[in-house]
């Protein structure tokens, strides 16, 4: 992809995307644990961009104000790990997934449901 991602809808939501780094490097997707956002991965982007890698941070559900709903059942891992799939078919590069606390879990099992 050519273009930078600042935003992109799955299931009705939208969410907020931070994509830095050289257009055509490889992929590195990060996942923010809880209580954070996107930009807790600043410094690491940061680094990786001056490495040739273009990074990819969405506010994951219920961090992204367009991404936040009421029901409890709306936030089960497999929704979550949807919503990731569906950034990473918006990207249509492969990409290797990074993640940290609640992060880790949803790119582990993002990792095992469609390597």
């Amino acid at each position: 992809m050519s273009e930078r991602i600042a935003r992109y809808t799955h299931d009705g939501l939208e969410f907020d995307v931070l994509d830095q780094g050289p257009l055509d490097g490889p992929i590195v997707l990060l996942l923010h644990g809880s209580p954070e956002r996107a930009a807790s991965w600043s410094a690491v982007m940061d680094q990786l961009n001056d490495a040739g890698f273009r990074t990819i941070a969405p506010d994951q559900r219920g961090y992204s104000p367009g991404a936040r709903p009421k029901r409890r059942r709306d936030y089960r891992v497999g929704a979550l790990v949807d919503d990731i799939v569906a950034l990473i078919d918006e990207i249509g590069a492969p990409v290797h997934v990074v993640g940290h606390d609640w992060g880790a879990m949803i790119a582990w099992v993002t990792a095992g449901r469609r390597p």
